[in-house]
Order: structure tokens, then sequence, then C-alpha cells
């Protein structure tokens, strides 16, 4: 499939369901790969569809490959500049816009929301309280796209959130709507009106003019154009969102959408240059991971990966990996960490090129590579494996192995973005220590 209009923000997970009318499925995941992805993704304005998952261990033949030539490293944005065709596809924020949170906050989420959508109505609370943690940051802008042909009021309370709107408590009614969905969702249309005439009056609205104002040509019409806008954008299922003009259709959960909003503000704070080279490829290098669970210690390889282990060395003493996550746990297979917002989009403000060698394989368990969207996107996110995996050789760096603490490795806390329906807490990655000798 071709979205020549289209760049997704995919983190690769499990999409949610929505409320859809058919159409083109704008979103779809690429394949599950042990890689940093989203932001190499959302460069990529081609999205493969349904693609079968790669994620599982199988059995494979050696590969032969040749080494690689020495890693190079170049300066990159965490968040890749938006294409002008995407920049243009969403209407920029207007006075007929409800919104709520600070004009000057730097990430702008835009909800495309249905009132009659059960899951529209699961993410509006969650989006409410992701802008209470982030006060200062976020910004909602609330858009309808109500689903005439699936539901029969979805227009309708469209119409009475602006008729409300009049009298200055849309996001009252708003929430009303949300909250009570479950009383109102199956009523006739008749049924609904009356229905929100009791609300008006529990709103303290002027009842008769809110009844004035629910059929308003001009109120009617703003609906219309809101969800002819939606469509002529290619959307065809809610929720929706876009942050910053990013499409984004994945988890909605406010754990998930944190990170994101994390990887969205790091930007502050990543590296603006490469990493200097200050290893010693004649000196031993070792790593401890303390994590909640114990700790891990690796063996780092600097004559064969000599930028991976540096940039390892390097972020482990600026404190890069404290108290980050492992977002992505899947036993019998691998374990990923390294990005500080938890969302398995970050990189540190700068990517380098593979570091390949046949004499160096992911043939055991405890194989420390560096997590990448193909080569020269390396940047902070590794991966220790818990088996063989043949499939990765001469496609990841392997820049250290496990020497003890397999055990603990093995307790943290099973996490698959990609296919877990209830994604667990993760366990946390307290900080990484480095002795040189």
């Amino acid at each position: 499939m071709k979205n020549n209009f289209l760049v997704c923000l995919i983190i690769p997970v499990l999409i949610l369901s929505g409320c859809q009318t058919g159409g083109i499925n704008t979103l779809t995941a690429p394949p599950n790969l042990p890689e940093s992805t989203v932001a190499a993704t959302i460069a990529a304005v081609e999205v493969t569809p349904d693609v079968t998952s790669t994620l599982e261990p199988t059995a494979m033949p050696t590969l032969v490959f040749t080494a690689s030539a020495p890693a190079t490293c170049v300066v990159a944005p965490v968040v890749p500049a938006l294409p002008a065709e995407i920049d243009g596809l969403v209407p920029s924020v207007s006075s007929t816009d409800w919104s709520y949170g600070p004009e000057t906050a730097s990430i702008t989420f835009y909800e495309y929301s249905d009132f009659q959508c059960p899951f529209c109505a699961k993410l509006a609370p969650v989006l409410k309280e992701l802008q209470a943690k982030y006060p200062q940051d976020i910004r909602v802008i609330y858009r309808h796209l109500p689903l005439i042909s699936i539901h029969d009021k979805a227009a309708l309370a469209a119409q009475a959130a602006e008729a409300a709107g009049l009298q200055k408590k849309f996001w009252q009614m708003h929430d009303l709507l949300f909250s009570k969905q479950s009383e109102w969702a199956a009523l006739s249309v008749e049924g609904f009106k009356t229905w929100l005439y009791g609300q008006a009056v529990s709103l303290k609205l002027d009842p008769a003019q809110f009844t004035t104002d629910l059929t308003k040509d001009s109120i009617v019409l703003k609906v219309n154009t809101a969800e002819t806008t939606a469509r002529n954008m290619g959307l065809s299922s809610t929720p929706f969102l876009f942050i910053n003009k990013f499409p984004y259709q994945n988890r909605y959960d406010l754990e998930t959408l944190t990170g994101v909003t994390r990887y969205f503000l790091l930007s502050g704070s990543a590296f603006t240059s490469c990493p200097p080279m200050t290893i010693d490829s004649d000196k031993q290098y070792t790593a401890t991971i303390k994590t909640e669970k114990g700790e891990i210690v690796l063996s780092l390889f600097p004559k064969q990966a000599p930028m991976a282990a540096n940039n390892f060395v390097f972020l482990a003493k600026q404190k890069w990996f404290d108290n980050s996550a492992f977002f992505r746990v899947i036993p019998r297979f691998l374990v990923q960490a390294g990005d500080p917002t938890g969302s398995g989009l970050a990189n540190p403000g700068y990517r380098f090129t593979n570091e390949v060698t046949p004499e160096l394989r992911f043939n055991k368990p405890g194989v420390l590579g560096m997590a990448n969207s193909g080569d020269g996107t390396n940047g902070s996110q590794f991966f220790i494996t818990y088996a063989a995996a043949p499939e990765f050789d001469g496609k990841y760096t392997i820049f250290g192995q496990v020497i003890s603490g397999m055990d603990v490795l093995e307790s943290l806390r099973p996490r698959n973005p990609e296919k877990d329906p209830l994604l667990l807490p993760a366990d946390k990655l307290l900080s990484i220590t480095i002795e040189e000798k």
C-alpha cells in the first residue's frame, strides 16, 4: 500500500481497535524487528501492510557475510522534520477549534473523535490526564469526525457539544457525552434529544437556547464541514491522533502516550554531536547493568565493535540509561532497552553504521547487540538475546556478551508491545557502570 500523503508515526505495537467505516487503513505496522524503529519509519512515506511478524526466533542456516567497513557516525535529529505534504495535510489550529493546554506548548495533539465511538470515550480521559501530567508541554485540539454511516447520533452529539460551547460549556458537555455514553448510545434520535435536554439542565445551561442551537444552521454546517474535512484527509476511523501533525494510531494508554510525549520532548536534551572516541581497544571494558532485580554484567568488545562499545560507554557515563525501562522483554528471544523515553522511538541525537564481523554471531544466549531499523540507524537502543538468533547475523552489531546475571535477565517481566493486549509495567534499568582494565 502506498500512502502518498501520509507519514506514519508507528510504534511497532498491537494496533488497538477503533470505530471504523471502512476505506483506507492509513496505519499498518511494519515488520516486527528488534529495532529502534519509529524515528526512522516516520521518514518513510510508504508503509508495508499486513506483514507477518518476524519476531519469533526461527531456525536459519548460518549466513555468509563479510566484515563491515569502519563505522561512521552522523548527527541526526531525535524527531525528523515533518514533510511538507504532511504538514499541509492537517489544518493548523484556528479560532474555531476547541482546545485545552497553553498555546505555547511544544506538543500539540490533534484529536479526531466521535462522541458515539466507545474507543473515543476511552481516549478522552487519557488525554486529559496526560495533559495534566505535562501542563506546560501539551495542547489538545479536539476535532469532530462523526462516523454518520455507523453511528446514528454522532453528528447530533457533536452539535450538542457545539451548542453547549455557545454557552461556554463545550468541555463540560464533551466530558458528559463520553462519560455517560452508555446511557444514550442505544437511544433513538428523539430519545437522545430528550436526554440532551436533561443534561443541559444539569449543566446549568439555558435549556431553551440549547435546544434552539442544537439544530442551528451554523452549528450543523460546522459539524458537517469538520466531517468532510476529515474525510478529505483520508480519515475513516476514530479516534485518530496527530501529534505535532505526525499521524499516530497505536496504543492509547497513558503509559504509551507518556513515552511518546517524552520522545517529542527529548530533542531538548539530546546530544548535538557524535561521541568522542575515548575507549582503548587494547583494554578490557566491563559494564554492570543494575536493575530492580539484581545485576547483569557484560564484557564489551572494543576491538570488534569500537564505535558501538565506545557509544555504550559514553552513554552510560552520561547517565543516559539511568532509570529507563526494559520496554521489550520476550522470553526465549530477547530483552530490549536503551531508550530513556520507554517508547522505542528515541535516538540520542546521532546515528552510526553497523560493525559486523563473521567471527561474532548470535549463536548463544546473552549476546549484546545494537538495535536498529537498518544499517546507519544505530543510536542508543540495545538488546540482549535469551537464545541463539542466527537470523540477526550480519544485520545487527554485536558488541558484548553477558558474563554473569543471566538469571537476572531471565527474571525480567515479560512485555511485548507488539502483541500484549494489556501491557504490564516495565522493569527498570537503574544504572550502568563501566569498569576499565
